[in-house]
């Protein structure tokens, strides 16, 4: 098999990976993750909802110390703890099976950066239990990342449907409308973890408090948003939501987060 990749070196995972489809994804959140690596570099990181670990594994490319995934998928832990040996034999990585993710396995701030990556959008709203869970045990000035989860503010469900506006609707009126239009096979149990609904910035900040969002600025839409004191990537359809939990002596700054307690519209 020849590997086609971006890179002047070829990983040894892009071998152990089943399709060029899961290359292509190990690659992109490379890309994504190298551009704020500093913010996890030697550090202790938690993989939240790491299926397999091929993101733990991208973490650990890009300097993290230490990597603990959590997944509530047994068989996913299982394939993970198969590959990991395999694709980065010497790394600090490891993948817990938490059948609850409400309730992790860890002490109030033990990690300074916690990813969660292309997973929210799979938990079934209220989603506030497990973001209040990944803020509890996110150290002080430690930052928690969001990423490749749609953005359910942009008017396209871009996920699971490609619809327009389907993830407005009622959860029972988007999937009749899902299956009437075949965008879901009507045998398929699982439309609630789906993600056919995303999540939005305000959603993810309701239910914590001190936080600093880190805005991206690759855009000019960015800019502008920034700006006029609101979330840079508020409208992107696959926006990287990066928060700074701030230590007791310091204070959110009103430009780049929410005033007060971070307490808003859902």
């Amino acid at each position: 098999m020849v590997l086609v990749t971006r890179r002047p070196f070829v990983d040894p995972i892009l071998a152990l990976l089943p399709s060029d489809t899961e290359r292509g994804r190990y690659e992109t959140l490379l890309d994504t993750l190298s551009a704020w690596k500093a913010l996890f570099n030697g550090r202790r990181v938690l993989d939240f909802g790491a299926s397999w670990g091929t993101s733990s594994i991208a973490l650990i490319r890009l300097g993290a110390n230490e990597v603990v995934g959590v997944e509530p998928n047994l068989s996913r832990v299982e394939q993970g703890r198969e590959l990991i040996p395999k694709a980065a034999p010497a790394a600090k990585v490891s993948i817990i099976h938490t059948p609850d993710t409400t309730a992790l396995p860890f002490a109030d701030g033990e990690f300074a950066f916690i990813l969660a990556n292309g997973v929210l959008e799979h938990i079934p709203q209220p989603r506030d239990p497990y973001i209040r869970e990944l803020w509890r045990i996110l150290a002080p000035d430690g930052h928690l990342m969001v990423s490749e989860t749609p953005n359910k503010y942009f008017p396209k469900e871009i996920h699971t449907t490609s619809l327009w506006f389907n993830h407005w609707l009622p959860r029972s009126l988007a999937h009749r409308r899902a299956v009437r239009r075949r965008r879901f096979d009507p045998n398929r149990a699982d439309w609630d973890s789906s993600g056919w609904r995303g999540l939005g910035y305000f959603e993810l900040v309701k239910s914590i408090s001190r936080y600093r969002l880190i805005p991206e600025q690759t855009k000019l839409r960015h800019r502008l948003f920034a700006m006029v004191g609101l979330p840079s990537s508020l409208i992107d359809p696959g926006p990287i939501w990066i928060l700074q939990k701030m230590g007791l002596a310091r204070r959110a700054t009103p430009a780049c987060a929410a005033p007060g307690s971070g307490r808003q519209r859902s």
